[in-house]
């Protein structure tokens, strides 16, 4: 599925607001939008490599609930491969977006590439910037911005070798894992190490094993919550740190807006639901079916706690530079006046129909078109393209996919 096509007819949910509906009276034609991807089928053999490694790639049933979702609103959908050959194939379609997914196969900066690629070829398209991409791949990068900005995040090293000097500041035990990673790769029972010579060993696996910097960051002993956004700050707001959210309102399903952001409820781990695994955010526990997926959204916080996370996540997102939506995720440490730590922010969040975002977004009433297509409407406005909605819902047919 290199290149494949998907169209279907014009269609909406009626009396569902989702970002998009007041630009209905301008919209002219449905759009032609490109859903770029990169898939596990398609990924690179580059020789013995760990069983989680291919874990972010997208798999041919995800392609086609994007398309779906996408061609729901109307809008002329073909999905391509995010390779080395997108601008020349790019060049042969006549696209208005590229509603990007890619997190690319190798490289230091891997979900950046296909971004620089558009980039060149002055194609719109959804979510981060290169260097945004490229700075909230890298854990450790991601990690000074935080800490410039105030923002709290545990204590880290990275390590290019074993051997590297220890800093004296850091406090065992340590969370060690791939610099580099999303989806829980490189995270499993041997993560959390209490002593030097653990931390030695642990970093020397992977090192080897997945072939990049590690980090090693203060155990932050608590829950694992997220919180995630669809939109765009406003340019002032983009401009000035996050204020207090406290006493804001919150909507019906518990999400609020904030100067051009959705933020949906928060959305927290329950990992005394399942004993036999690690009380942390592992590649096992995220592969879990949802019928054992140990959720609850919105989250059973204090208001207050509530209203903190959401400014971090908001805030997170601005010093990042992400766009149209992401996901950050923290531990919170403490009984009494919990303090939430940001862990890492997802600045192209899965989007596959069982994943987080969407699990947020649905526990708000938002359908699985409402989110893809608020982030397609998202980059639209960002970039001064107009949103195509249909006048009137039509029956939406079978999605088929054909040789472009």
């Amino acid at each position: 599925m290199s290149e494949t096509e998907s169209e279907l007819p014009h269609a909406r949910e009626p009396g569902r607001h989702h970002p998009g509906s007041a630009s209905r009276a301008a919209a002219k034609r449905p759009l032609r939008v490109a859903v770029l991807h990169n898939l596990k089928s398609n990924a690179p053999s580059d020789g013995d490599r760990p069983a989680d490694a291919l874990a972010e790639l997208d798999i041919e049933s995800n392609i086609e609930a994007y398309c779906a979702a996408l061609a729901s609103r109307g809008h002329q959908v073909i999905a391509l491969d995010g390779n080395a050959d997108l601008p020349a194939v790019l060049r042969r379609k006549r696209i208005d977006i590229c509603f990007n997914t890619c997190e690319g196969y190798r490289g230091d900066s891997r979900e950046a590439q296909v971004p620089a690629l558009l980039e060149m070829s002055g194609v719109a398209y959804t979510g981060g910037k290169v260097m945004c991409l490229a700075n909230t791949l890298d854990k450790v990068a991601t990690k000074h911005i935080l800490v410039s900005a105030g923002v709290a995040t545990p204590g880290f090293q990275e390590f290019l070798d074993p051997a590297n000097r220890l800093d004296p500041r850091l406090r065992f035990p340590l969370f060690v894992k791939p610099n580099r990673e999303g989806t829980g790769i490189g995270i499993d029972t041997g993560s959390v190490v209490r002593d030097e010579a653990a931390l030695r060993e642990r970093v020397a696996w992977l090192l080897r094993a997945y072939r990049q910097t590690v980090i090693a960051e203060e155990y932050v002993p608590g829950e694992d919550v997220t919180c995630g956004l669809v939109g765009n700050l406003s340019p002032r707001a983009a401009g000035d740190p996050v204020p207090s959210l406290i006493g804001m309102p919150l909507g019906v399903g518990g999400g609020l807006d904030y100067d051009g952001v959705h933020v949906f409820p928060v959305s927290q781990i329950n990992h005394a639901a399942i004993p036999d695994m690690d009380p942390y955010y592992s590649h096992a526990v995220k592969a879990l079916p949802l019928e054992a997926y140990p959720y609850a959204c919105p989250a059973p916080l204090a208001p207050e706690l509530t209203a903190e996370i959401m400014r971090l996540t908001i805030e997170t997102f601005r010093v990042t530079r992400c766009l149209d939506f992401g996901r950050v995720d923290f531990r919170l440490q403490g009984d009494e006046n919990v303090r939430p730590y940001v862990i890492e922010i997802n600045a192209l969040p899965g989007l596959a129909p069982i994943s987080d975002l969407v699990l947020c977004a649905r526990a708000e009433g938002w359908s699985y078109a409402d989110l893809v297509n608020g982030v397609l409407e998202a980059g639209l406005r960002r970039c001064g393209l107009e949103v195509f909605l249909p006048d009137e819902p039509m029956q939406v047919g079978t999605l088929s996919h054909a040789a472009a």
